[in-house]
This record gives C-alpha cells, sequence and structure tokens, in this order.
C-alpha cells in the first residue's frame, strides 16, 4: 500500500490553525490541488452546494456563483441572464437579491468556504489591531460584507418642495427713488 504524502492530521492542525491552502501546500511540500483533493475526502460537506441552492433554477444558481465569486449585482446578472443593457442587469440583479432563497444560497456559500461573519469580523479586528496593508484587507472585507449582505439597506427619499418668497416691492420702491435723488 503506497504511503500518504499527506498527512491528516498535521493537515487538519494547519487547518485550526488558519493557515491557507496555498501556505499547508507549501509546508507540507505537495501541490494546492492535492491539498483541496484531500480535502473534498475529508470534509465532504464543505464541497457539497447547500439545500438552498440546490432548489434554485439553472440561471439562479449561476447567478448566485457569480456573486461569490465577488461580482456585484449587475455584473453577476450580465454574465448569468441575457440583458441587453446595465440598467436591465441591475433590475435583474436587484430582483434576485431581494429573493430569500439567493441571499440563504450565498449566505451558506460563505460560510461553507469559512466566511462567516464571526470571521470577517475578527478579520476586521485583525486589520485595526495590526495595521496590515488596508487597500487589500479593506476591499476583501468590504467584498466579503457585500455578499452577506451586511450593508444596512440604503434608502432614499425624494422631497419636492414648493416654496413662495413674499417679498414687498414699497421698500425696494422708496430705495430707488431715493437713490434718483
Amino acid at each position: 500500500m503506497r504511503t500518504r504524502k499527506i498527512d491528516d492530521n498535521r493537515l487538519i492542525a494547519l487547518l485550526d490553525e488558519g493557515k491557507l491552502q496555498k501556505d499547508i501546500a507549501r509546508e507540507l511540500g505537495v501541490s494546492e490541488p492535492a491539498i483541496t483533493k484531500r480535502m473534498k475526502k475529508l470534509f465532504p460537506e464543505r464541497y457539497t452546494m447547500p439545500e438552498a441552492y440546490n432548489g434554485l433554477t439553472e440561471k439562479e444558481q449561476k447567478f448566485v456563483l457569480q456573486k461569490v465569486k465577488g461580482k456585484n449585482n449587475t455584473e453577476a446578472a450580465l454574465v448569468t441572464y441575457e440583458c441587453n443593457s446595465r440598467e436591465t442587469a441591475k433590475a435583474v440583479g436587484s430582483q434576485l437579491m431581494d429573493k430569500p432563497e439567493i441571499q440563504q444560497s450565498i449566505t451558506e456559500i460563505m460560510n461553507q468556504t469559512g466566511l462567516t461573519r464571526q470571521y470577517r469580523i475578527s478579520r476586521l479586528k485583525a486589520h485595526v489591531d495590526n495595521q496590515v496593508d488596508p487597500h487589500v484587507s479593506l476591499k476583501g472585507l468590504d467584498m466579503a460584507f457585500r455578499l452577506g449582505n451586511d450593508y444596512p439597506a440604503q434608502k432614499s427619499v425624494n422631497l419636492n418642495i414648493e416654496a413662495h418668497t413674499i417679498l414687498n416691492i414699497d421698500n425696494y420702491r422708496i430705495k430707488y427713488e431715493k437713490d434718483e435723488d
């Protein structure tokens, strides 16, 4: 029987330390795909799609995967649906994101991959505490928070105000008449 290159106990320990798959691969002296393949066997629940995802139509599933990859609603709709314009794609993306099943699918996939809300909050704390590269880490956190719909909904209000100014013209006439003299 062939001996395994990847020690499962060591792999699990490195994962528990929070190491990335590429760092684990480097440390164990194997390729990243080898780590992924082994993790699929050790943790099959991480690599199966959630029930909410399986209940979506094929196009909705593609939209969800585009969102998880980091695309915004409009870009995901443009890739997935045959939209004639960005405005149409924006409307389609917004309608899809209003569906609870879509939101649940995105959240469950993020949780499976380790991007839980708690993890994102801890990364933000690490950024604040350690002063890591702000451009990279904050952009990643922004994307993660957008994916999880953790930003408050933006609301806009249109106000139509009709204002009337009452002007006493007599004061100006008097001033004008005095200036002429």
